[in-house]
């Protein structure tokens, strides 16, 4: 065997093992970077006011632990929400006594949202 001929068959291995790893890390950044399936989300309006009360609407997809909760322009938090939950449509009332400035926040599995009130 000539040095020639081991030169190409060491160039051409080379290459190949090269495409393998390019190939295999391609293919796993695709699978790493999926977004997980969002099992919450809000339902309609999302927010809506009736009377005094603040009625928040969110449409649960599979059955899983949910956080809804309430912050006012201050920072203070109120829970509104914080547990497991069945699928569907879920609603909640709150009474404001001025909504201005307040946001609503969502936390589920995967996903992560908020309505600003104003």
């Amino acid at each position: 065997m000539s040095m020639e001929t081991l030169q190409w068959t060491l160039l051409v291995g080379l290459l190949a093992m090269l495409v393998y790893v390019l190939w295999h890390r391609m293919r796993a950044s695709f699978v790493d970077g999926v977004a997980p399936a969002v099992s919450a989300d809000w339902e309609g309006e999302a927010v809506a006011t009736k009377g005094d009360a603040l009625v928040i609407s969110v449409r649960v997809k599979r059955a899983g632990e949910l956080t809804v909760w309430l912050e006012d322009p201050a920072g203070q938090q109120t829970v509104v929400s914080d547990g497991n939950v069945d699928e569907g449509v879920h609603t909640w009332e709150a009474v404001l006594p001025n909504p201005q400035g307040w946001t609503v926040h969502l936390k589920c599995e995967g996903h992560r949202s908020e309505r600003r009130l104003g």
